[in-house]
């Protein structure tokens, strides 16, 4: 399920004065529950939520565009956007520098469970371990083109399309956080029932096998880049004061 339209969504939040530009961020419309487009258009998500409380309590001006995620990373890379909101790979901190940690995504194998290699497939410890395998990803994933590039790797177009894949044994697994993978089985089946059955073959194994921090990352070329100190400030501050847990809460059942 290739996604054609480019989507732009637009957040300000508070005054913006001649002085201070607008902070943008460019994401991913496809990740949720982090970050991603609802049935009414609008974004929703936990780095949605975390991001218009931060910047709200640093009264601080953003504005946010949803894209197909290579088409984020690409908006970001060529400095039409300051940031994005993803893992902090060596390849991307060659421009960007990164926040404190928004999320820590712990990745976990899922596979089909009438693939006939299943039980081998529920025992993985290890990113080595996948090497047997092919390995379903969506195009854009930094992580994956990082650590499986010795890999067999089938390419989706985008996150919903590697799941739907999985779902019909179309590669062996699918490597990523469970609460996302339950979310969008959720939200598909919700909008699909008819994908209940093919949905629902789909399991996840029994070992945490990497765990990546999810960061704001900003150019460094970027006139806000001096503002990830108060960011991560303020971010700690969410946390502690249990307003983070809430929005986590929102998404995450």
């Amino acid at each position: 399920m290739r996604i054609t339209v480019l989507i732009l969504l637009f957040c300000f939040i508070g005054p913006v004065t001649a002085q201070e530009k607008t902070f943008i961020w460019a994401d991913d419309q496809d990740y949720a529950p982090y970050i991603y487009v609802n049935a009414k258009g609008q974004a929703e998500g936990i780095f949605h939520d975390v991001m218009v409380a931060v910047f709200t309590k640093m009264n601080k001006s953003f504005e946010y565009e949803l894209y197909p995620w290579k088409r984020a990373q690409t908006i970001v890379a060529s400095g039409q956007a300051d940031g994005m909101i993803t893992i902090p790979t060596k390849e991307r901190l060659e421009f960007l520098v990164a926040s404190e940690p928004i999320f820590e995504s712990i990745m976990k194998v899922h596979y089909n469970k009438k693939n006939n290699k299943s039980s081998q497939i529920a025992g993985i410890r290890s990113v080595t371990e996948l090497k047997k395998y092919a390995v379903v990803d969506y195009i854009g994933d930094g992580w994956a083109e990082s650590h499986l590039a010795d890999h067999n790797v089938i390419w989706a177009p985008n996150y919903t399309s590697a799941i739907l894949m999985v779902a019909v044994n179309r590669g062996d697994i699918f490597l990523d956080d469970p609460i996302s993978i339950k979310f969008h089985i959720k939200k598909q089946i919700e909008v699909n029932p008819e994908l209940t059955e093919i949905l629902q073959l789909i399991k996840r194994g029994e070992h945490s096998i990497v765990s990546t921090p999810l960061c704001l990352l900003v150019r460094k070329d970027s006139s806000h880049v001096s503002m990830l100190k108060q960011f991560n400030t303020t971010l700690l501050e969410l946390k502690a004061s249990g307003e983070y847990k809430k929005i986590v809460e929102r998404y995450v059942h």
